[in-house]
């Protein structure tokens, strides 16, 4: 099986070597093609990625959103099967390839599959916690995500056939997931592991919690989903009881693996959380509610 890794960036110049290495480092028996979709990167990103044999295609901010980038690497693609990997996850061997698209060689009946995510030890404390809950390191249980794209294959002709939300703000690879019709199997492969970590930067985090929040409404008004553990129609007391709850879990496990210093930020980054979440929740009512 052909496959086209689809490497969605802007301002990755932190891992993008390390991503690209690793990929064409791969033992790999079929052909693959990189394609890096950049959507604007002011730092070396294109500078160092353009030392690979890659194609690259760039994207204008205005015009960017996650699903729109997924759907334009899968019209340019040439493989049977799209590989998505984000620009910032290195995977973990040279076998990972291989392993992500064999269910798809074996049976017909998968058209997708997505790996695992591990946290880089002492990067992000928070994230690596929740990490590792929701993609487990063996089938002992099922993985919380239903789906990631930042780590996945998936069938080309599927992707045709049932593209990815363009217009959503976030989670575009849940909402395609539960979009995507019964019969249709995918598939866990937990030792197509990849390193995946966002640091502890203010602005990252808060927007990525705006976008969190926007997504409940977003789902509730144009699908009539819920989002597991959220609800478009929750006070804000209900997203202030999830996060002391969440913070006694991440209070015990920094102090359980010795990340003592992390814990004078936990306050800072949980009240982030609900503010920022919150604020996008409402944006999210007022916007998603009109149309």
């Amino acid at each position: 099986m052909d496959a086209s890794i689809v490497i969605r960036s802007k301002n990755e110049e932190l891992f993008i070597r390390e991503v690209l290495e690793r990929v064409f480092a791969q033992r790999f028996e079929g052909s693959f093609e990189v394609l890096l979709l950049d959507s604007g990167s002011r730092d070396n990103t294109v500078r160092i990625a353009t030392r690979f044999p890659v194609t690259l295609y760039p994207i204008s901010a205005e015009e960017f959103t996650f699903g729109r980038a997924l759907n334009r690497g899968a019209l340019l693609a040439k493989g049977d099967a799209v590989v998505y990997l984000s620009a910032h996850c290195t995977p973990v061997d040279e076998e990972w390839l291989t392993r992500l698209l064999r269910p798809l060689e074996l049976d017909s009946q998968v058209v997708a599959t997505y790996g695992r995510q591990e946290a880089r030890r002492g990067v992000n404390p928070f994230e690596e916690m929740d990490l590792e809950v929701i993609f487990p390191s063996d089938h002992s249980h099922d993985p919380f995500a239903i789906f990631s794209s930042a780590n996945c294959a998936v069938r080309r002709e599927i992707l045709l056939r049932f593209p990815f939300d363009e217009a959503s703000p976030f989670a575009e690879d849940y909402i395609w997931r539960r979009m995507l019709p019964q019969e249709h199997r995918t598939v866990y492969v937990p030792d197509a592991s990849v390193y995946h970590s966002h640091p502890l930067h203010v602005r990252y985090w808060a927007s990525r919690f705006r976008m969190n929040g926007q997504l409940i409404p977003f789902l509730f008004y144009r699908y009539g989903m819920e989002y597991p553990g959220s609800s478009a129609q929750s006070p804000v007391s209900s997203f202030l009881r999830y996060s002391l709850r969440t913070a006694r879990r991440e209070y015990r496990y920094c102090r359980a693996n010795g990340y003592f210093l992390h814990l004078l930020l936990l306050p800072i980054f949980e009240v982030l959380r609900v503010f920022c979440f919150w604020r996008g929740v409402r944006t999210g009512r007022i916007e998603y509610a009109r149309s």
